[in-house]
């Protein structure tokens, strides 16, 4: 009987035992919906496609359902300081975040001080110019070569405000006015672009000469099948792709701060300002799952953009340095407003 009732006792043991590890091992969004916000309203460039693949695997890993919801920067940065530190609403965006600030874009109020930075899940190298395949010019060296030699030419680069494009140019246009001259730099003229649709339809319109964009969404019109009147070519990367023969602005010799100019997009997951530290673990550390994956990771290699890990608390010490490097290049720059009243 004794041994009967010791062995009952410990099956009852045993299963309360598995139960608290089995309660222990649920993590705080399962079975949650997840809103993950980006910052562009475009479904074909790299915020949507970067966000989108990442948040598939990252469901399974956490058994959540993320849905993207392409709003816009200036929504997306509104979201995520509005909402409830509950987990339920992340941002998944770029340098763009910080840019915006830097250069006046957004308010101040959507500093990275007012939001918790989580962990990066990779890096888009694919940032690119690019202009019509008949343009006079294959890369943007070329570019200011030949406005040096045609005084009554200029070229209309389409950039947008607050973004990548925008220290990219800014690195180039004050390049161009220190290697060829102010009346040089003076005719590289910016008109704004929205999303990469607008933008390559400004191309085609004849509404710009050269458009910024992401490598994957442009790359079907480089085919030399698509027709001339679609056709482009990349005349300059802001950092190098595999792969890819036009040059880099580092190569061409394009500099920022007597630096050469180097720059890739880092994707990070951003969550509201108090977010518990403990579903930021979570978090982390199923994103560090999802960056072992070599599904995910050819994937995300097959547009030319790199799984890239760094966890939460490296990831914010890493994007607050880079912002700060940046900070009084960007205040010392012209800014967009006084580059369109040319």
């Amino acid at each position: 009987m004794k041994k009967t009732l010791a062995v009952l006792l410990i099956a009852i043991m045993c299963t309360f035992t598995f139960a608290s590890c089995k309660k222990q091992t649920k993590n705080s969004f399962e079975g949650q919906n997840i809103r993950a916000v980006i910052g562009s309203t475009s479904t074909s460039g790299d915020s949507y496609m970067i966000a989108d693949i990442t948040s598939r695997y990252l469901s399974k890993q956490l058994k959540a359902n993320i849905k993207v919801d392409a709003v816009g920067a200036g929504p997306a940065l509104q979201t995520i300081s509005t909402a409830k530190p509950d987990g339920k609403t992340i941002m998944i965006f770029h340098d763009m975040t910080y840019l915006g600030v830097l250069f006046g874009a957004f308010d101040k109020k959507y500093a990275l001080e007012n939001m918790v930075i989580g962990p990066r899940v990779g890096i888009n190298p694919g940032a690119i110019f690019a202009a019509k395949a008949s343009a006079p010019y294959n890369n943007m060296k070329e570019m200011a070569e030949y406005l040096k030699a045609n005084p009554d030419k200029h070229a209309r680069v389409a950039v947008e405000a607050g973004g990548v494009s925008h220290i990219g140019f800014i690195s180039y246009y004050e390049w161009v006015a220190k290697q060829y001259g102010q009346d040089v730099a003076d005719r590289v003229d910016v008109v704004i672009g929205g999303s990469t649709a607008d933008k390559c339809q400004m191309l085609w319109d004849g509404n710009a000469d050269v458009i910024f964009a992401d490598y994957s969404s442009l790359l079907q019109y480089t085919d030399p099948k698509v027709e001339d009147k679609l056709r482009m070519k990349f005349v300059g990367l802001l950092d190098k792709i595999d792969g890819e023969s036009c040059p880099t602005f580092a190569e061409m010799g394009i500099t920022l701060n007597g630096e050469p100019f180097v720059f890739s997009k880092e994707f990070i997951i951003y969550l509201p300002k108090d977010t518990p530290a403990e579903l930021v673990k979570e978090l982390d550390a199923a994103v560090s799952e999802i960056s072992k994956d070599e599904t995910f990771k050819a994937e995300m290699a097959k547009l030319k953009y790199k799984v890239d890990y760094l966890s939460a608390e490296e990831t914010k010490k890493h994007i607050i340095e880079k912002r700060d490097s940046l900070e009084a290049l960007i205040k010392a720059a012209p800014s967009l407003d006084k580059l369109t009243e040319k």
